[in-house]
């Protein structure tokens, strides 16, 4: 007799389980019961009209509003919003955070909930400040804002990789990595997904680690033991890379203000859709007629790691 497969255990025996690859030619791959957030990052917005904008064709402040219009007009309301990091141009004021509140606002009058990180151009203090209400999922004595967003199959763990205003570089500290650890042992049985504005300081191009996370090295083995992480996910770089280290996805994803290259790379955001399987990453640039725009790509996590027989006894 022959048992039809699951899809789980197709993708198990093709050996799919770590891989990522273009959705193009798997659009109707099923995502039933799967949970859709969407991630922008490095918006960079000033409150101070007289601050430039480097390299950009309009102010950044109009990028987010057509991003916020676009995220609008989605068939479906994702079940957030994640802003990761970067949400001032230079050094993070008072009038950057209240354009930040202003820009946002349809979002949340809309029932949305958004969910701010930080990143090198914010200054926690001021931002604290400016968001009274937007509390931190961690109460530590080294305070730093975190989220959780729980979806059925996934946890997205938020992370502050803020260390110091102006400086390229992050860190997370001992005691936030310790809140991390024991925020994805309480889930064994979900995916996580750690979101942090910062590029960590293994896998991708090395050029990028001078600015990444300092502390990576006490971090990444610790979440390299615990197969429930399947990804990590930053903005910092404002290019669109994937990359693996210990079998975990390492991903940046565009900014939605100004680029570095804009040959190589595009303004926009993304959505993220999840579910047992993995999740998808789909692009949407502001230029809608640029070659990226729409392009989805699957990725497939790491899975337990089988259990070692006993020894015989002799």
């Amino acid at each position: 007799m022959t048992t039809p497969l699951s899809r789980r255990r197709f993708f198990q025996l093709a050996g799919l389980t770590a891989l990522a690859f273009p959705l193009r030619g798997w659009a109707a791959l099923d995502t039933a019961g799967g949970d859709e957030v969407v991630i922008l990052n490095d918006i960079h917005l000033t409150g101070i009209p007289e601050e430039k904008i480097p390299g950009n064709a309009k102010d950044d402040d109009d990028h987010l509003r057509a991003a916020v219009q676009q995220i609008l007009a989605l068939p479906k309301k994702p079940a957030a919003v994640i802003i990761n990091g970067d949400l001032a141009l230079s050094i993070g004021t008072a009038a950057d955070y209240a354009m930040v509140r202003e820009l946002i606002a349809p979002l949340r009058d809309a029932g949305i909930p958004v969910h701010l990180t930080l990143g090198n151009h914010d200054v926690r203090p001021v931002f604290n400040q400016a968001f009274p209400e937007m509390k931190s999922a961690s109460d530590l004595k080294d305070p730093r804002h975190n989220g959780l967003i729980d979806l059925p199959s996934t946890r997205l763990i938020l992370l502050d990789t803020l260390d110091q205003t102006p400086g390229p570089a992050g860190k997370l500290g001992a005691e936030q990595i310790a809140w991390v650890i024991a925020k994805i042992d309480e889930v064994p049985t979900k995916q996580v997904i750690l979101v942090g504005h910062h590029n960590p300081q293994v896998g991708g191009d090395t050029i990028h680690y001078k600015g990444g996370l300092t502390d990576t090295a006490d971090f990444w083995p610790e979440i390299a033991r615990r197969p429930q992480v399947k990804a990590y996910i930053h903005g910092h770089t404002h290019e669109w890379t994937q990359a693996k280290e210990s079998g975990i996805h390492i991903i940046s994803t565009i900014a939605c203000a100004y680029v570095f290259n804009k040959n190589t790379n595009a303004t926009g955001w993304t959505s993220a859709r999840f579910n047992a399987l993995g999740f998808q990453l789909k692009l949407h640039t502001l230029e809608t007629d640029h070659a990226w725009n729409g392009e989805a790509k699957w990725f497939f996590g790491r899975q337990p790691a089988p259990k070692k027989p006993a020894p015989k006894k002799k």
